[in-house]
């Protein structure tokens, strides 16, 4: 698996994780433009023979932890370890860029990414009521790096 930073051309490559993962929670695709530009954010993208997922964390200057703001897999590669290796990935990003600790919010029905989360040493911090709209809720999370 080979891992690049994603640029502003891979805005329709990004989108399309996005639709393909993401049934409400996913970034309209003038935010994604917008991350791709900000340089606090970096957008990772893992590729075998073609693009598989992508991962995307915040490090801005203000924030005294590193964010991770968005992790995909494609379905059809699903159970084949890439999450887990864009998780490493953007977590030895985070900490490149000096940081030591990487929070996170997941949907608190997102079992899969959940039990991913917990099995890389991330802990469950309490619960965000109604952060995706709601009555949808989600877990905030962090892991010393």
């Amino acid at each position: 698996m080979i891992f690049r930073t994603a640029g502003i051309e891979d805005l329709p490559e990004l989108q399309r994780i996005e639709e393909s993962c993401f049934q409400e929670e996913r970034y309209p695709p003038e935010v994604l433009a917008e991350i791709l530009l900000d340089g606090d954010f970096e957008t990772i993208l893992a590729e075998e023979d073609e693009l598989v997922g992508a991962a995307t964390i915040n490090c801005g200057e203000d924030l005294a932890a590193a964010q991770l703001a968005s992790i995909a897999v494609l379905p059809p590669h699903r159970g084949k370890g890439i999450g887990r290796a864009l998780l490493d990935e953007a977590e030895g990003r985070a900490r490149g860029r000096g940081r030591k600790i990487m929070v996170l919010q997941v949907n608190v029905h997102n079992v899969a990414a959940i039990n991913l989360y917990l099995h890389r040493g991330y802990i469950i911090e309490g619960m965000i009521g109604d952060y995706y709209g709601p009555g949808r809720d989600a877990y905030f999370m962090d892991k010393m790096l």
